[in-house]
C-alpha cells in the first residue's frame, strides 16, 4: 500500500461517524463527561497515530494537556492502547474528558472503526462515562458517613505499605500504568480528597482527579483516575465497596496483571507486554510529511 493511499485512510478515519462522535463529547457542554473510550483496527504504529492526534488537536484549539502514555492495556486484549489521551481546552466551563484510544492490529486496514459487536464495550465502538451515569452507578451504594475515627482510619491508609509500593509503582519503568486496588465504605470522593493530600506530602502534585467506572468484566467497579503534573504520570485508585470496612487493599485477584510478585493489591500494564505486542505484529509508521499532509486535509 502507498504512501498516498494510507494517508487517504487516515483522513478518511478522521472524517467517520465515531471520530466526529469523539469530536462532539470532547466539546459539548451539555453534561460533564469524565472519560472516554475508543475501540479501532489498523496496522499503524500507535506512536504515529499519537503523534497525528497532538498535531490534530493542537490545530483545532484543544492542546493535549499532556503526553498521551502507549501500552498494551488489560482489558481489550490483544491490543495497543494510546492511553490518557487528554485534549484540553481551559475556557471549557465543563471538564475536557481524556480518552483512551485503543487499537487491534489489522494488516489489511489502515485505520477504521472497531466493529461494536466483535471490539467495543457494551455493543458500542466508542463510549463515554460522565456524571450522570456515574451519579447512576454510586447510588447502589450505602456509604458509610466518616467521623473521627473513620478519618482517623483512612489518614493511616495513607501511611500504609501498600500505599508506598503505590507511589514506587508509580514511578517504576517497568510498569507503563498502574491500579492501586482498595476496598472502601464510604464516598470515594472522600478518598480523592485524602489522596491529593498524601500525594502533596510527598511532592507530588495533582492536575486534576477524574472520576469513573470501568468493567474489567462482569460487572462495574469504580475508580478516580490521578493526572499529575509532577512527576508526569497517571495512575488509578480502583476501589470496590465493602459495608464491612473503612479502608483495606484489595487481598484477592480483580483483574489483568499483577506487578511482578503478584500481589492482588495492584493490576498493572506492564512494559513487557507491549514489547511482546510489537513483536508480534508488523506496524507501519507514518513520516512527519504524512502528518502534515493529513492534518492539512482535516
Amino acid at each position: 500500500m502507498s504512501k498516498e493511499e494510507i494517508s487517504k485512510g487516515v483522513v478518511k478515519y478522521l472524517q467517520s461517524d465515531q471520530w466526529q462522535e469523539l469530536m462532539r463529547l470532547l466539546t459539548q457542554t451539555d453534561e460533564e463527561i469524565y472519560h472516554i473510550h475508543l475501540f479501532a483496527q489498523s496496522k499503524l504504529a500507535a506512536e504515529s497515530l499519537g503523534k497525528l492526534m497532538e498535531g490534530y488537536f493542537k490545530r483545532k484549539g484543544l492542546e493535549e494537556e499532556r503526553p498521551a502514555t502507549i501500552l498494551a492495556p488489560n482489558v481489550p486484549k490483544d491490543s495497543i492502547g494510546v492511553h490518557n489521551v487528554h485534549p484540553n481546552n481551559p475556557d471549557r466551563v465543563v471538564f475536557t474528558p481524556l480518552f483512551d484510544f485503543y487499537l487491534k492490529y489489522n494488516s489489511d486496514v489502515v485505520l477504521e472503526p472497531g466493529n461494536p459487536n466483535e471490539y467495543g464495550q457494551d455493543g458500542k465502538n466508542i463510549i463515554g462515562w460522565g456524571k450522570t451515569c456515574l451519579d447512576d452507578y454510586l447510588r447502589q451504594f450505602d456509604f458509610k458517613n466518616v467521623g473521627p475515627r473513620e478519618e482517623w482510619e483512612i489518614a493511616k491508609y495513607f501511611h500504609s505499605p501498600q500505599w508506598q509500593k503505590f507511589l514506587r509503582l508509580m514511578v517504576d519503568p517497568d510498569y507503563l500504568h498502574v491500579h492501586c486496588n482498595v476496598e472502601i465504605n464510604f464516598h470515594p470522593w472522600i478518598l480523592k480528597l485524602f489522596a491529593v493530600e498524601a500525594f502533596k506530602q510527598v511532592g507530588y502534585t495533582v492536575n486534576y482527579a477524574v472520576p469513573c467506572i470501568y468493567r474489567p468484566e462482569p460487572d462495574y467497579l469504580g475508580k478516580i483516575i490521578f493526572l499529575l503534573g509532577h512527576p508526569e504520570v497517571v495512575h488509578d485508585i480502583a476501589w470496590s465497596y465493602n459495608p464491612d470496612v473503612v479502608i483495606k487493599p484489595v487481598d484477592k485477584w480483580m483483574f489483568g496483571n499483577s506487578p511482578n510478585d503478584g500481589d492482588p493489591g495492584f493490576s498493572v500494564c506492564p512494559k513487557s507486554l507491549l514489547d511482546q505486542r510489537h513483536k508480534e505484529n508488523t506496524y507501519e509508521n507514518l513520516t512527519d510529511e504524512q502528518i502534515e499532509e493529513i492534518l492539512n486535509q482535516v
